[in-house]
C-alpha cells in the first residue's frame, strides 16, 4: 500500500470522528445534546503451550512456545445525540506489550519503540434518521454491517473484511468506511443498500505465515498440473537446489469507481420468522496468489548433519516471490431465523427451540496464476527465462474456478433453564475456505505434498517424463476446499449469574485424503482418512470461566485447545497451536 493511501485512510478515521463532534456542535443552538459514554480496561496474557514448526531444515518458521501475547487496552465509546442527529464513536488504544526490535542503539531512546500501541476504530459515523422522508435513514463513517444470523459464522457477512488476527475474537470484523441507507415503507420490511468506497482485505493470524513456509502447498485446481509441478520441485530438491517460498506480496486493487463494494438487502418478518435475502458485489478478502518469480540463488555453508550422521549441503536455493491478489466475486444470501415449538403441546414446560439458517451462493471470478523464471541452473540441468511452460492448450492454470459454490450456517438453540443453555450448528465451509469442491462437486486443496525422492536418476525421470509428468511418483494430502464442521456451544452460569462457565467444540467432520501411486493396481489410488480415525481426527475445544467480582469487575481464564495430525485442519502449524490465556477486565 502506498504511503499517500495509508495516510488517507487515517485521516479518514479521525475526519469521520472531527464529523461527528462538529455535526453535534452545530446541532447545539437548535437542540439539547445528550451525551453517552462507556469504555473498558482489559488486560491479556497467552501462554502457547509448545513450539509450532512449519518447513524443511533450510527453511524452518517457528512459532515459540512462552508468552504469545501480552496487551492492554482502554476501550472508550462516545455516542451524543442532538436532535433526530447521532454520532457513535468507538475506539481502542491498544499497547502490544511487546518492543519492536532496535534496530540501531538510538532506537531505545525512542518511546514508539520501547512501549508500541496501535489504534482500532471500530466505528466513527454519523446516523441521520428520517433524513428525506419518514423511514429514511442514512449513516456515513467507519462502522461494520454485520447481517448474517449465524453464531460466530456469517457466510453472508462479506461487506466487512474478517479480523482473525485474534483467535478468540473470532468471528470479529473490521470496520471500513461506508454509506448505508435503509428504508422502512412497511412495517417490518427494511429495505437496504451499502456502498464501501475501498477494499480492506482480511486480517489474517500471526500464524498464517507458517503456510506457506511449505512450497509443496501447491494452490492449482488441475491434479495433472499440480502433480506436474510435484515432480519437478521434488526434482530440485534432489539436486541440492530445494524451492524456498522467501516472501508473499499482497497486491491491493485499485482504489476507483469500478472497485467499489455493494451491497443490497431486504428485510422482515414472515408468521414471527425473520428473513432477509442480499446480495453483494466485492471481492474475497481472502489472498489468492496469482504470480510466482523464481530464481536461485548459492547456498554457501547451509549445511545439516542427517539423521545418519553425515552432513548434507544444499547447492543452492530456488527462490520464489510470490504475489497474492483478491479476486472479484458475487454472493446471494439467504438468511431465516426464528423459534418452534414442535413439542409445546405435551406440557407447557416445553421451550421453543430457536433456529438459524445463513446460506451464500458465490459466484468467484477466474483466477489464474502466472508462474515467472530467470534462468534456473539446477548443476548442468537448465531451464529457459521466461514463462513456465504449462502445456494447458495456451491456458494459465487455475487457482480459482469460476464454478458457483455455496456455504452455509444450520443452527439450534435451546434455553433449558435460568442456568443451561446449548447451541449446535452445522457450517459447511470455513471462514478462510474459498472455491468450489464439496460432496455437490468435487476440488480439493492440498495440505501436504511432495514426490517420492529414492535418487537423481528416479527423480529426472519421473519429472521429465512425456506421459504423464509426476503422474508415479508425485504424493499428496488434501482435503475438499470446503469443509464440514460440527459446532457445539454450552453456557452453565451460578452464583446469579456471577459464574459463566463456557465450553465450544468444534469438530472437523471432512477427514483428509491421501493420494498416490499404488504399484499392486498400477494407476492412482486416493484413500479418504475419516473424521474419526487417527488421521483424519482434528478439533477445537474452548473451555472458559469468567467470574463477574462485581462493580464492573471480571476475572477469565480459559484454553484454547487444537488437536489433530499436522496435516489436519486445526492441527496444522499455520493454525497456531494451542494456548492459555488469562484475562482481566473492567467496564465502566
Amino acid at each position: 500500500m502506498k504511503k499517500s493511501d495509508r495516510r488517507s485512510q487515517r485521516y479518514s478515521r479521525w475526519g469521520a470522528l472531527a464529523l461527528v463532534l462538529a455535526v453535534c456542535a452545530g446541532q447545539q443552538a437548535q437542540a439539547k445534546i445528550d451525551l453517552r459514554w462507556s469504555g473498558k480496561l482489559q488486560s491479556d496474557i497467552r501462554f502457547r503451550i509448545g513450539e509450532v514448526k512449519s518447513g524443511d531444515w533450510y527453511s524452518q518458521l517457528t512459532l515459540p512456545a512462552g508468552v504469545s501475547r501480552n496487551e492492554n487496552i482502554f476501550k472508550l465509546k462516545l455516542e451524543v445525540e442532538a436532535g433526530r442527529f447521532l454520532g457513535v464513536a468507538d475506539v481502542d488504544l491498544v499497547w502490544t506489550g511487546y518492543s519492536a526490535a532496535p534496530e540501531s542503539f538510538s532506537d531505545i531512546f525512542l518511546r514508539e519503540k520501547i512501549d508500541p500501541f496501535r489504534i482500532e476504530a471500530h466505528a466513527a459515523f454519523i446516523e441521520a434518521p428520517d433524513l428525506f422522508l419518514e423511514g429514511l435513514d442514512l449513516r456515513i463513517g467507519q462502522q461494520v454491517v454485520a447481517w448474517g444470523v449465524g453464531d460466530q459464522f456469517n457466510p453472508t457477512n462479506t461487506l466487512n473484511a474478517l479480523d482473525l488476527e485474534d483467535p478468540l475474537l473470532f468471528g470479529e470484523q473490521l470496520a471500513n468506511m461506508m454509506v448505508r441507507l435503509d428504508y422502512n415503507p412497511y412495517g417490518d420490511w427494511i429495505i437496504s443498500g451499502v456502498l464501501v468506497p475501498v477494499f480492506k482485505p482480511a486480517l489474517l493470524p500471526p500464524s498464517a505465515q507458517l503456510g506457506p513456509s511449505d512450497p509443496t502447498r501447491l494452490p492449482f485446481v488441475d491434479p495433472a498440473f499440480k502433480r506436474r509441478v510435484q515432480a519437478e520441485q521434488a526434482l530440485s530438491k534432489t539436486l541440492g537446489f530445494p524451492a524456498v517460498v522467501n516472501s508473499l506480496i499482497p497486491v491491493l486493487p485499485e482504489t476507483s469507481a469500478e472497485n467499489m463494494q455493494f451491497s443490497f438487502r431486504v428485510a422482515g418478518n414472515l408468521g414471527g420468522h425473520d428473513i432477509a435475502l442480499n446480495y453483494y458485489y466485492g471481492r474475497t478478502d481472502i489472498p489468492q496468489p496469482w504470480l510466482n518469480y523464481s530464481y536461485t540463488t548459492p547456498a554457501d555453508n547451509v549445511c545439516r548433519q542427517n539423521a545418519d550422521g553425515q552432513k548434507e549441503c544444499l547447492s543452492g536455493i530456488t527462490q520464489v516471490e510470490t504475489f497474492l491478489g483478491y479476486p472479484k466475486m458475487q454472493m446471494a444470501g439467504l438468511n431465516v431465523a426464528g423459534e418452534v415449538n414442535l413439542l409445546g403441546w405435551i406440557s407447557d414446560k416445553i421451550k421453543s427451540i430457536g433456529y438459524r439458517l445463513e446460506l451464500g451462493v458465490f459466484f468467484p471470478q477466474e483466477a489464474t496464476m502466472v508462474l515467472l523464471q530467470e534462468e534456473l541452473d539446477y548443476g548442468g540441468i537448465k531451464l529457459p527465462a521466461g514463462e513456465y511452460d504449462y502445456q494447458l492448450n495456451g491456458k494459465r492454470p487455475q487457482v480459482v474456478e469460476d464454478r458457483p459454490f455455496a456455504k452455509w450456517t444450520l443452527g439450534l438453540d435451546y434455553t433449558f433453564n435460568r442456568h443451561f443453555y446449548m447451541n449446535v450448528q452445522w457450517v459447511h465451509g470455513f471462514p478462510d475456505e474459498y472455491g468450489a469442491g464439496d460432496f455437490f462437486h468435487e476440488g480439493f486443496t492440498t495440505i501436504r505434498g511432495g514426490a517420492i525422492n529414492r535418487n537423481a536418476a528416479y527423480a529426472l525421470s519421473c519429472a521429465m517424463a512425456d506421459i504423464p509428468k509426476g503422474q508415479k511418483c508425485a504424493q499428496e494430502f488434501t482435503r475438499p476446499r470446503l469443509g464440514d464442521y460440527l459446532v457445539l456451544g454450552t453456557d452453565f452460569k451460578f452464583l446469579d449469574d456471577a459464574l459463566l462457565i463456557r465450553l465450544f467444540l468444534i469438530l472437523d467432520l471432512t477427514g483428509i485424503y491421501e493420494e498416490r501411486w499404488d504399484t499392486n493396481i498400477d494407476a492412482r489410488m486416493r484413500t479418504h482418512h475419516h473424521a474419526f480415525s487417527s488421521q483424519g481426527f482434528s478439533m477445537v475445544i474452548f473451555p472458559e470461566i469468567t467470574y463477574n467480582v462485581g462493580h464492573g469487575v471480571e476475572l477469565s481464564t480459559g484454553a484454547l485447545i487444537k488437536l489433530g495430525d499436522e496435516k489436519t485442519k486445526f492441527g496444522d502449524p499455520a493454525a497456531g497451536g494451542s494456548e492459555l490465556w488469562t484475562r482481566a477486565r473492567f467496564s465502566f
